[in-house]
């Protein structure tokens, strides 16, 4: 939410996160007035416009009054100038002067901003040594007009280093008033800076700099129409700004204020007559001078009532609802291309209006035809206009976004992955790798038996533009077993759209593609427990109904069950589940504590040990809560139906707190410890998108709880990290893989390898007749959170140890050669140079120990540099994106097979306990098929 402090009205535009503290507000109203655009534009439908911030965009209803008012003049051009000028003009300021909150006797028209700062600039009066403060973010044509003026009076400029990435308004306020000094005569700030976007605190900087009597001269030039405004209340020596960006006037409309006690200072660039030539004395010097500056084509100027009023009625909720609108959906596509290129917030949501500018990693090259490369390139290939630029200074470079009612949400999920892949092909290009590995796509039976290529045309763009370019209401599941090669967030979105499409429409058995996992035959063949009854066993409702009633060890906790009967007592559990949550918390805390603590498991020491002897591998669960009444399933039911029958009219924190009891129950202890943020707002976008599926018939309550557990599996899926960089969608029955890529050093390993199958798959991958290239089946990962370990979050081997051990060792063998026998020192250098854990160390011990003793054969291939040359540069791996929490997994430790915890794969991913489930002992299911992927 924006600052009163540097937001100078009481309307105060909120950001996505202020919807918590609104109940009553519909998050389903408040998503759909982003994922829509407003009013009637003359933008081209065939691009994607996002640069409003530079120079503006004209509404229909401005243009047809410009067209009428250029008539008007021309029908009988003395008429006008004689006898309409002078009243149409003034009809037009006082308009304005409402609009800023300004008296109309201060305000004058100037053709730009640029103008009117000229005018204020080459009036200043500067003698040798004096000081000009302005900023870095000052607009380049003011940079010159200073450096001119200071030249020419032998003045300096002082250039106050605002940094992009600032941790708020006061910071600003700070680094300016540390400038000062005695020689400061004057300065120049911006109010909302073209280069940045941020919004500086102008009303404190004006004020803090007056009490030192220092005038200041306001660049505002995009702040009418974006920001609320009120230039009294700022009080600045002199205001300038623009109304062709964001007030919607046609271009040549800006505006000089003066504050009265200033006004006979200012002197025009144009000396001309007045047009006032009645009651002279009713006119100030600043309007005598600036009122006629020769004859011109004033029409822009006299649009000026009708872009007003068109502000104040384009969308629900007048000016007010535009700015709150355009702020929102600028602070949420911020958060979607930072989280989509992996780059921190700048800045706080409140220090951005309706532009953000965001850092890019730095250009490959300089400006072509006064673009950088990447500009280019997403003009050209994607049809998306937007300002990429060099600042501070090349090859760092920025991304400005700009948000207008003509603009939608989608357009901003366009943009990110555009971006994504334009970035990525761009580092591909530095490494001299790009298009290294085209697919191989080979053929599979369909469900209906004929042959069916995997990929399609369809499907050709990195960024999916051209896939998506139509309607959005292309059924994705429509035709079984169509790959999906650089498929984008948006869509992954689709598909979702259709999963849940199909439930609204009674037709998910027909064809029913499915998020992996999906369930198994005894999942599948097992009776419900209860009344209701699913439609499709592959729907999350299904799903988790099945785990809760079926299989007691997913319940939750015996320690947690009193706090949940408490919340079983309540009205409304999602209601009640911010007075509960952080009781479960602290129990989660304790029964971690108490997990860890039973294993006994040893801390990992600098020097890792050769034996898996020395780790822990007995699994201790919770006890879950007792079989009478299932508390789990309880909360299950009541949680869908206290949702439910809102039917859409959720508030952001019911959400959210929905969300989180899902998460619970499918991890009573891991679910607690997710920041369900992300997954909250991709549940409202996709509310968003199904508002007029879900509004458009009567559904049942059956069907809004079957909706809303599918929409909180979609949304936790789609807002995991790895998604974002999807490679490819494999098709496969009715399962749904979504592969990307990681770095291999990055996973975390459970369990140890079976020495002998690495050993195999070691002989596959060199004797593969490629020289070049590797594939493999993709690893299946699940993000883990992390428990007694040093590390963060970070990817999970849920299947795929074996694969992963053999490139690693691989990777070692090019590196250091063949160690010989009982010789660590190089291994464990390995280890520590490429940040791999004591499970990967017993796994290659055991792996050398081997080779030494049955496969020298091996060993001299291993030792041919044309060999395991390729393997040297391996960073990434191909991995199926999974959940772990939405597995049900076995395992076989001492002859004892078990129902694993959720809670346990993290506690066994750690590093820093030496602790390994034994090779081949877990059971998580597989998917039904894979598609080699290339190792990068």
């Amino acid at each position: 939410m924006m600052d009163t402090a540097y937001i100078t009205s009481s309307f105060q535009p909120r950001g996505l996160d202020d919807w918590a503290s609104n109940r009553s507000e519909s998050i389903l109203d408040a998503t759909t007035a982003m994922v829509e655009s407003f009013g009637d534009w003359q933008i081209r439908s065939d691009i994607i416009y996002l640069d409003n911030g530079a120079f503006g965009a004209c509404p229909t209803v401005t243009v047809e009054k410009q067209q009428q008012i250029r008539q008007w003049i021309e029908e009988n051009p003395h008429e006008f100038f004689e006898r309409n000028y002078v009243s149409s003009w003034e009809t037009s300021r006082q308009a304005l002067a409402r609009f800023l909150h300004a008296d109309a006797a201060d305000l004058v028209f100037t053709p730009g901003a640029t103008h009117g700062m000229n005018v204020v600039i080459q009036g200043l009066r500067l003698e040798a040594g004096d000081e000009i403060v302005t900023t870095n973010h000052a607009y380049s044509s003011v940079r010159l007009i200073l450096d001119d003026v200071a030249k020419r009076c032998g003045a300096s400029i002082v250039v106050v280093n605002v940094p992009l990435e600032i941790s708020g308004p006061d910071a600003v306020l700070q680094r300016i008033l540390a400038s000062v000094t005695p020689r400061t005569r004057f300065a120049v700030i911006d109010h909302v800076p073209s280069r940045s976007g941020l919004i500086f605190p102008i009303k404190e900087i004006v004020s803090e700099l007056a009490s030192v009597g220092i005038d200041t001269l306001v660049d505002g030039a995009h702040a009418p129409g974006m920001i609320p405004l009120d230039i009294t209340d700022i009080n600045a020596a002199y205001y300038v700004a623009n109304c062709h960006k964001w007030m919607c006037t046609p271009r040549g409309v800006g505006f000089l204020h003066v504050r009265r006690d200033k006004c006979q200072k200012i002197k025009p660039l144009v000396i001309g007559r007045s047009p006032f030539v009645i009651n002279k004395s009713k006119h100030s010097h600043l309007e005598h001078g600036f009122g006629w500056m020769g004859t011109y084509c004033p029409s822009a100027i006299l649009t000026l009532p009708t872009s007003i009023s068109y502000l104040q009625t384009v969308m629900p909720g007048g000016y007010n609802g535009l700015i709150s609108r355009n702020h929102d959906l600028a602070v949420l596509a911020r958060r979607i291309i930072c989280r989509t290129l992996g780059i921190p917030l700048p800045c706080p949501d409140g220090m951005i209006g309706a532009m953000a500018t965001i850092p890019l990693p730095d250009s490959p090259g300089p400006e072509q035809e006064g673009m950088l490369p990447i500009q280019q390139t997403l003009w050209r290939e994607h049809g998306i206009v937007i300002p990429i630029y060099s600042w501070p200074s090349y090859p760092k470079r920025v991304i400005r976004l700009s948000v207008q009612a003509y603009n939608s949400l989608d357009q901003y999920l366009r943009l990110a992955n555009c971006l994504r892949s334009v970035l990525h092909n761009e580092k591909l290009l530095a490494q001299g790798i790009l298009s290294a590995w085209p697919i191989k796509i080979s053929k599979q039976i369909d469900t209906c038996g004929s042959d069916n290529e995997h990929a399609s045309p369809e499907y050709s763009s990195g960024c999916g533009h051209e896939a998506e370019n139509g309607s959005n209401d292309v059924d994705y599941l429509a035709i079984p077993h169509q790959d999906i090669k650089n498929p984008t967030f948006w869509t992954l979105v689709a598909l979702a759209e259709c999963r849940i499409r199909r439930i609204l429409q009674g037709s998910f058995n027909t064809y029913p593609v499915s998020l992996y996992p999906t369930t198994g035959n005894t999942e599948t063949e097992s009776p419900k427990i209860g009344e209701k009854q699913s439609c499709h066993s592959n729907l999350e409702l299904s799903k988790v109904t099945n785990m809760l009633s079926c299989c007691k060890r997913r319940r939750i906790p015996k320690l947690m069950a009193h706090v949940v009967a408490h919340l079983l007592e309540t009205e409304d559990v999602v209601e009640g589940w911010a007075d509960s949550v952080d009781f479960l918390r602290n129990q989660a805390q304790i029964l971690t504590r108490s997990i860890t603590s039973n294993m006994g498991a040893p801390r990992t020491t600098e020097a890792f040990p050769v034996d898996a002897k020395d780790f822990v591998h007995t699994v201790v669960p919770y006890e879950p809560e007792s079989e009478e009444g299932n508390f789990s399933l309880t909360l299950w039911r009541r949680a869908l139906a206290d949702f439910a029958i809102v039917k859409g009219k959720w508030s952001f924190e019911s959400v959210s707190s929905f969300l989180q009891i899902h998460s619970f129950l499918k991890d009573p202890i891991g679910g607690l410890r997710k920041d369900n943020t992300a997954q909250t707002e991709v549940f409202s976008l996709l509310l968003g998108k199904l508002k007029p599926d879900l509004e458009g018939a009567q559904h049942s309550a059956e069907v809004w709880e079957e909706v809303i557990a599918q929409l909180a599996l979609e949304s936790s899926f789609l807002s995991q990290p790895l998604v974002h960089d999807a490679s490819y969608i494999h098709f496969i029955g009715d399962q749904q893989l979504v592969y990307s890529y990681v770095d291999v050093d990055r996973l975390a390993r459970s369990e140890f390898a079976c020495t002998e199958i690495v050993i195999g798959m070691m002989q596959e991958f060199i004797s593969s007749s490629s020289s070049k290239e590797s594939s493999i089946a993709p690893i299946a990962v699940a993000s883990s959170y992390p428990i007694c370990s040093s590390h963060d979050a970070r990817p999970v081997i849920i299947d795929g140890n074996n694969r992963t051990t053999a490139l690693c060792f691989l990777r070692f063998v090019s590196v250091y050669d063949v160690p010989v026998a009982g010789r660590s020192d190089e291994l464990r250098q390995y280890c520590r140079d490429y940040g791999l854990g004591p499970v990967y160390f017993v796994d290659f011990w055991r792996v050398l120990q081997a080779l030494w003793q049955s496969h020298m054969n091996l060993i001299n291939q291993l030792r041919v540099p044309e060999n395991v040359a390729r393997f040297r540069g391996m960073r990434r791996l191909p991995v199926l994106v999974t959940e772990e929490s939405s597995f049900i997994t076995k395992t076989l430790v001492d002859g004892e097979e078990n129902i694993l915890q959720p809670v346990h794969q993290s506690i066994f991913a750690t590093d820093d306990l030496l602790v390994a489930l034994p090779g081949k002992m877990q059971c998580h299911g597989r998917a039904k098929g894979f598609l080699a992927m290339p190792v990068r």
